[in-house]
C-alpha cells in the first residue's frame, strides 16, 4: 500500500512539473506568435476570442478572455489605435458597448489562426505515428480534471 501511494506521489510530481513546463512553453508560443504581428499575448488572446464571431458585446468578450471588464477595456483601447477593431453602441441596448473587427482586424485574425495552427501541426510531428488522437483525448481529460478542481 505505501509503494502505491509513493507511486502516485511521485507520478502526480511528474505530471504537476510537465505541466508546468507545458504553460510555461505555451506562453513563450503566444508572446512569439502574437510578436509576429506587433500584438501583446492579451491582445492576441482577445481577438483569438472571437473565434467565427467578427461582433461581441463587452461583457461577452470578457467573459471569454476571462478579464475583468477595466482590464478588458485597456487591451481594447490598444486594438483601437492599431485599427484592429471598433466600439459601437449596443444596437438593441444603448448600455451596452459593442466590439466589431474591422476588415484589418479579420483579417489579423485569420493570420494569427493560421499561425497557431501551423505551430501546432509542427509540434505534432513530435508524436509518434497515429498518437494524435490519443494525445487530444489525454489532454481533454487533464483540461476537464483541471476545470473540476478549479470549481
Amino acid at each position: 500500500m505505501h509503494d502505491d501511494t509513493q507511486r502516485k506521489s511521485l507520478t502526480a510530481e511528474k505530471l504537476a512539473d510537465l505541466t508546468f513546463e507545458l504553460v510555461d512553453r505555451c506562453h513563450e508560443k503566444q508572446q512569439i506568435i502574437a510578436g509576429t504581428v506587433g500584438l501583446t499575448v492579451a491582445e492576441f488572446k482577445v481577438l483569438r476570442a472571437f473565434g467565427t464571431d467578427s461582433r461581441l458585446t463587452g461583457a461577452a468578450l470578457s467573459e471569454r478572455v476571462g478579464l475583468s471588464g477595466s482590464r478588458m477595456t485597456r487591451i481594447v483601447d490598444g486594438l483601437v489605435v492599431k485599427k484592429f477593431v471598433e466600439r459601437e453602441t449596443g444596437a438593441k441596448d444603448r448600455r451596452t458597448m459593442e466590439i466589431l473587427l474591422t476588415d484589418e482586424g479579420k483579417g489579423i485574425t485569420e493570420r494569427l489562426r493560421q499561425s497557431y495552427i501551423n505551430t501546432h501541426v509542427d509540434i505534432m510531428e513530435f508524436l509518434p505515428r497515429g498518437a494524435e488522437e490519443s494525445v487530444i483525448v489525454a489532454m481533454e481529460k487533464l483540461r476537464d480534471a483541471m476545470r473540476s478542481w478549479t470549481g
